[in-house]
């Protein structure tokens, strides 16, 4: 297993896992999701603005106390929604700040402990 590990750890001439760098395999997807993250957040973004208004319509003309409920609940799962794809997409771009500035040393995680 080590085996395997080192070898995707240093198949690239960009990085090495002596050094403390990223792999290139790794800096590789990083980068490729980078490019994705931000499309994703914006169209999260639209959809759960214009689905939160929706449900904010349907809330204020809402006649009766269980479909003001039923508002309500969908309302806050939206939020609870957006608020989870933000912090996820946060969390990653600060995964990939740490990984690349060495703040998390990538070859302790196979290396074994002497």
């Amino acid at each position: 297993m080590s085996f395997l590990l080192s070898m995707l750890l240093t198949d690239t001439g960009s990085a090495s896992a002596t050094t403390g760098q990223v792999p290139g395999w790794l800096k590789t997807i990083l980068d490729a999701l980078t490019n994705f993250i931000n499309p994703i957040l914006i169209v999260v973004a639209v959809a759960g603005t214009v689905y939160a208004i929706v449900i904010g319509v349907r809330f204020a003309k809402a006649d009766d106390k269980n479909a003001r409920e039923e508002a309500k609940q969908k309302l806050i799962y939206v939020i609870v929604g957006i608020v989870v794809t933000i912090v996820l997409i946060a969390l990653f771009y600060f995964l990939k700040y740490a990984l690349e500035n060495n703040l998390i040393n990538f070859t302790s995680w196979y290396q074994k402990a002497d």
